[in-house]
């Protein structure tokens, strides 16, 4: 008889007994040598990493048959639908191609979602490094002309690149468009030029197809600069220098 003792770790494609504060909460594999088949290790379900999300941001308001609706019934023989706790075994893609095995619980109190955990702390930072939003930075020096919120021809060809991407790669995305200037001027000024170009490159990626209820936009004017320049510059060298803080970031992040 194999017994595998709290806590262990079925990752990628190894395992390694490690201590974990969360492991008390699981229940222990227990199994014989001849039920140690090809990829028993490595059987969890592949799920979308938006259902997950869903059901973490549902706590206090999903039934048991919505979190069903985006679970799936617990796939570990430890439990099932008739209980208020429910465990789970999820794949979470790691880069290469590979995944890292999961150990997933989801409990109900008077047939509503009341908690969730990981019952690895490399799990829970896997799954927040997975939802955590993709921040693009695109120069406005390429983007616009001096002092103009109107998109050269090659920032609208980058744009639409870009319009393409989002709609290849998600289905009901936030796009959040920030734009930025540099402290030179007038902070109005600059206010209300990081909202113009802001909106021109919203304008520009519903042009290219992207939903507009999918888009926010907003202007920080020379908020949150990124570098930081000597004020004894020459002007040139001192535009030059703060080019990285002229920018529009965009946000995008699958809606859970």
């Amino acid at each position: 008889m194999i017994k595998w003792a709290k806590p262990i770790i079925l990752a990628a494609a190894f395992v390694g007994i490690v201590a974990d504060v969360h492991a008390q909460n699981f229940t222990d594999v227990s199994l014989e040598v001849a039920d140690i088949r090809p990829g028993y290790i490595r059987n969890g379900l592949f799920l979308p990493v938006p259902n997950i999300a869903q059901v973490q941001n549902g706590v206090g308001r999903l039934s048991k048959e919505q979190t069903v609706n985006l679970l799936g019934n617990p796939n570990d023989s430890t439990s099932s639908i008739q209980d208020n706790n429910w465990f789970y075994n999820i794949n979470l893609p790691l880069e290469d191609n590979d995944y890292l095995v999961c150990q997933y619980k989801i409990s109900f109190s008077n047939q509503v979602l009341s908690s969730f955990e990981w019952r690895r702390s490399q799990c829970g930072a896997r799954y927040a490094a997975l939802v955590k939003p993709d921040v693009l930075s695109l120069s406005a020096d390429l983007l616009f002309a001096f002092d103009s919120a109107d998109i050269s021809p090659g920032g609208i060809n980058a744009i639409r690149q870009l319009s393409a991407e989002v709609l290849q790669n998600f289905n009901n995305p936030s796009i959040e468009v920030i734009g930025y200037t540099d402290r030179l001027g007038d902070a109005g000024y600059n206010l209300n030029l990081s909202e113009q170009r802001a909106r021109a490159v919203s304008i520009a990626l519903i042009e290219g197809g992207v939903s507009q209820q999918w888009i926010t936009y907003e202007g920080r004017g020379e908020n949150e600069p990124i570098v930081s320049c000597a004020d004894n510059m020459p002007r040139p060298q001192l535009i030059s220098c703060l080019a990285e803080n002229r920018r529009v970031n965009i946000v995008l992040k699958e809606r859970s």
